[in-house]
């Protein structure tokens, strides 16, 4: 898939990003992202006066649920190659802003106590790269929360999660955002298509991050990982 054009997408669906994204995940959106910070904080042990980095933040939902939770937390860094997105997130005095890949972050090393990741690491173009740069810019102890869309390891669930990608998002976009918007969701479908199953797809932490808590949710059409440094 041409990175480019997908990014170029999260610009333009910028307006419907989150109205479409609770559309299409049944309204299961956001009680995945807030069970990702939960089990995200618990392997950490304390999320007050740390460093976050929402990683492929979009408007910044994540960081939205991580605040509601309680925490207090140091800093957040809002990292994602679309400026439409990062422009539309919330002004809060911890929050900063920066624009970058996950397979190149523009920081040093050992910088944040834990990464959050709201679906986002599945458009990675290069996976194992993303997992070994979350690993380097993470401290020692230092925590991946995250929830992406998966590739069920059954073939039953698999093709069933071709077709609801194929058809069933095309129309649901269609319903919630409008026409102009389908080719955008789309991509989701290709997203779906490249990925690889759920369990190679954990696995290729492997060597850079060890895995601390793994559920398929959805029938595996969404994955919740935690790991650890």
């Amino acid at each position: 898939m041409n990175t480019d054009s997908l990014y170029s997408d999260y610009n333009a669906i910028t307006p419907v990003y989150e109205r479409a994204s609770s559309a299409i995940t049944l309204g299961l959106i956001g009680r995945w992202r807030r069970l990702i910070i939960r089990l995200g904080l618990k392997a950490l042990g304390n999320g007050n006066a740390v460093d976050v980095l929402d990683a492929g933040s979009g408007p910044g939902s994540m960081t939205i649920e991580l605040i509601k939770s309680g925490v207090n937390p140091r800093r957040v860094v809002l990292l994602d190659q679309s400026m439409v997105m990062l422009k539309s997130s919330p002004r809060l005095g911890v929050i900063d802003e920066v624009c970058g890949l996950f397979e190149l972050m523009p920081f040093r090393d050992s910088v944040f106590n834990m990464v959050i990741m709201g679906f986002s690491l599945h458009a990675s173009s290069n996976l194992r790269r993303a997992y070994c740069e979350i690993s380097r810019v993470l401290k020692a102890g230092g925590v991946l929360a995250s929830v992406s869309i998966g590739k069920p390891n059954n073939p039953v669930y698999r093709a069933l999660g071709w077709l609801y990608t194929a058809v069933a998002i095309p129309l649901i976009t269609l319903v919630t955002a409008g026409p102009r918007y389908i080719r955008y969701f789309y991509d989701i479908h290709n997203i779906y298509v490249r990925l690889p199953s759920n369990n190679t797809f954990r696995g290729m932490a492997k060597g850079c991050l060890n895995l601390i808590e793994y559920r398929d949710e959805a029938l595996g059409l969404a994955n919740v990982t935690v790991m650890k440094k």
